[in-house]
């Protein structure tokens, strides 16, 4: 619930746009130069430093009575940035040798054009997918909107809306997936580090091996691979980290002395709706197969033991149940890999990863395919 791809950065950031300088390029001048033609704008652009904390100004540059504009200056490497407009942003890599032209219509920001940079040209193929994702989404949610208004679907109607987003979404994670597997570029880490933060450990592993030994010096790298390594603790067919907490009585329990049983772990708090709303058909599950074998730790992020103990009650959740009352202090965070919950690990009688993020529909099928019913 905690995650938010770069766009939203973009949104939140409260950097104010000012810059070092104004049109001063100069030939052989040492550092990027991006130069261009914006159609329907006036006033000034800027371009800043994308960062995981925000944005840092880099450059401003004034739109000239033509539209051309020159955005200059300095960066240590291969830097990922956003040129803010007037009404839109464009995601760019640069570099101090970095010299390329854009060409865009501010009223029409996602078509613009780039000359003269491979790395860019491939970054707006991830650009232009993601468009088309967030554009399919907006679709859907008017859709619903124009339906329904501001009244709750009914429970048969919510199920269906919520496949057709995930369908959205899963469409453009396999086409990001397919682009990127083409790409030997620095732009991959783009899309490992900051449009896909909940890919999973296969792709990003596959990433780090093919494109760290180039960029090894690159921090956007030293970030993926520093990830792929934590993840490795929780990839499938990894034995899952111990995970030893009091129960709300105080008592402590442990994940491994439910090894012989087929075992969700379930990151889950009092406070997150889309924990509470996925409880009933946690319940139902539950009660299938419980009897076959399946076990439930339900692990929660709460810092209430009251509200927490609460929620257990009136969800009527059976199961065992552990926390250390962090919240998103939890050293698991980390240990599991994992920035949003709810968040479902799968093992099986040995311990063993067998499956993440399950929940309704899936996790049943899976549970199907271990009983055999």
């Amino acid at each position: 619930m905690n995650l938010r791809n770069i766009f939203f950065v973009l949104l939140i950031s409260s950097f104010v746009a000012c810059g070092n300088s104004i049109n001063k390029g100069k030939p052989g001048k040492i550092g990027f130069a991006i130069t261009g033609v914006i159609k329907n704008a006036k006033g000034s652009i800027n371009i800043q430093e994308i960062t995981n904390t925000g944005l840092l100004p880099l450059d401003t540059s004034v739109i000239l009575e033509d539209g051309t504009f020159e955005l200059n200056g300095t960066v240590k490497e291969k830097t990922f940035c956003v040129i803010r407009l007037p009404k839109g942003d464009i995601i760019v890599v640069v570099d101090s040798n970095s010299n390329f032209e854009i060409n865009v219509d501010a009223d029409k920001v996602d078509n613009y054009t780039v000359k003269n940079s491979k790395d860019n040209s491939e970054l707006k193929v991830l650009m232009d997918i993601n468009a088309r994702s967030s554009e399919d989404l907006r679709k859907l949610e008017e859709k619903y909107t124009t339906m329904y208004g501001n009244n709750m679907p009914p429970a048969s109607e919510q199920v269906k809306i919520r496949a057709q987003f995930d369908s959205v979404t899963r469409s453009n994670e396999v086409q990001l997936k397919a682009a990127i597997d083409k790409m030997n570029s620095i732009v991959p880490y783009f899309a490992a580090n900051f449009m896909m933060p909940e890919a999973d450990f296969t792709f990003l592993n596959e990433i780090d091996k093919k494109l760290y030994p180039k960029f090894q010096n690159s921090k956007y790298a030293a970030v993926l691979h520093s990830r792929v390594q934590g993840m490795a603790a929780t990839a499938i067919g990894s034995v899952a980290p111990e995970i030893k907490l009091n129960d709300p009585y105080g008592k402590e329990f442990a994940l491994s002395s439910l090894r012989g049983k087929i075992v969700m772990i379930d990151f889950w708090a009092s406070w997150c709706a889309p924990c509470r709303k996925e409880n009933p058909k946690v319940v139902s599950i539950y009660n299938k197969y419980h009897d076959k074998g399946f076990e439930i730790l339900g692990v929660s992020l709460d810092n209430n033991r009251e509200k927490w103990m609460n929620a257990i009650n009136a969800d009527k959740l059976t199961w065992y149940h552990v926390s250390d009352l962090l919240q998103w202090n939890t050293p698991l965070l980390k240990t599991y890999n994992f920035e949003s919950i709810p968040h479902t690990v799968l093992i099986d009688k040995e311990g063993k990863i067998i499956a993440t993020k399950l929940r309704g529909e899936a996790l049943e099928a899976k549970l199907k395919e271990i009983f055999g019913y």
